[in-house]
């Protein structure tokens, strides 16, 4: 992995039929987090969503952004991560990084009052969210979209719901996020999970069945890799020691594994001071009109918590 220190790493269970993927988010895991000043729960729950939109998106080929996208009328409204893939034209390097990034939103007051009643990590999404993935290929191609209820406790049963809903493909997932405490006080923090999964092309995990085509012996297969993956510890999935690598070995050796080449993954947030304009240039006259009357016109992207600052005459030049 050529001292990746944030990647997904695709691998198969050779035995049975079964694509899996370990992503580690180390240095990308406090890119993002630290941009922002989230209480811990947030910042555990957006790195979990940006391990999973990076799992996911990284299983795709397609050219554009894969979205994540989770909302709800709890105390957390709103949690985004999107993965963007690498250059095309450097598809065939590995080490050429996808961009990932993510904010929330949420409402202070209303966290604190969940967390002291001991809510669970999707509770404070409220009782009535969702989960949306979209795949936008850019201006002029469809979007693809699929959206579920937030069902279960956690992110990991959220995605798992999503995959018995709308794709129908057996899966097992383990997802975690934490901060590091460092000397100093210093704090980063750390990303990771895994995912196993069935393939789609014969919709079942073995694919020399016995001559009986035994539904119990597939059963029974599946559940023990089922097993083997829960026994992942969050240790883990946040050690940036122990390699993805080593962590499929460690789960499915017994099965044979082979791993394929990781793909590196970087912070990246593609906002610029043009493109600002251009966003402004785009607003309706009534909005241009209040703006103007500002002293300056101040925008914030809410992925990198960038601010753009600008006097009316530059952000509403004529043409």
């Amino acid at each position: 992995m050529s001292g990746l220190a944030d990647y997904a790493l695709p691998f198969r269970i050779e035995g049975h039929n079964v694509n899996g993927r370990v992503v580690k988010l180390n240095s990308l895991a406090s890119d993002v987090l630290l941009r922002h000043d989230y209480p811990e729960a947030v910042s555990r729950l957006l790195g979990e969503a940006l391990v999973l939109a990076a799992m996911l998106g990284t299983m795709l080929k397609f050219d554009g952004r894969f979205i994540l996208q989770l909302q709800g009328s709890g105390p957390i409204t709103m949690l985004m991560a999107d993965y963007t893939p690498a250059d095309r034209t450097d598809e065939n390097d590995p080490d050429t990084p996808g961009g990932l990034r993510g904010f929330a939103q949420y409402d202070e007051a209303a966290l604190a009052a969940a967390l002291k009643a001991g809510d669970t990590p999707l509770a404070l999404l409220g009782d009535k969210g969702h989960m949306a993935f979209t795949v936008d290929q850019g201006p002029d191609m469809e979007r693809y979209q699929g959206i579920v209820p937030l069902e279960g406790d956690t992110l990991a049963d959220a995605a798992l719901g999503y995959f018995q809903r709308s794709e129908q493909i057996a899966t097992t997932i383990k997802l975690a996020a934490a901060p590091l405490l460092l000397s100093g006080g210093k704090t980063e923090w750390r990303a990771g999970g895994i995912v196993v999964q069935q393939t789609a092309a014969t919709g079942g995990i073995d694919i020399e069945t016995p001559p009986e085509g035994d539904p119990d012996k597939v059963d029974d297969d599946w559940n023990r890799l089922e097993i083997l993956l829960q026994t992942t510890q969050d240790s883990e999935l946040l050690d940036g020691d122990v390699s993805g690598e080593q962590l499929a070995f460690r789960l499915f050796h017994e099965d044979g594994v082979r791993v394929f080449e990781a793909r590196a993954l970087q912070f990246a947030c593609p906002c610029t001071r043009q493109r600002v304009l251009n966003m402004l240039a785009g607003l309706s006259d009534s909005d241009r009109e209040e703006m103007q009357a500002q002293e300056n016109v101040e925008v914030r992207c809410e992925f990198c918590n960038e601010n753009y600052l600008f006097e009316p005459s530059e952000a509403f030049a004529p043409g």
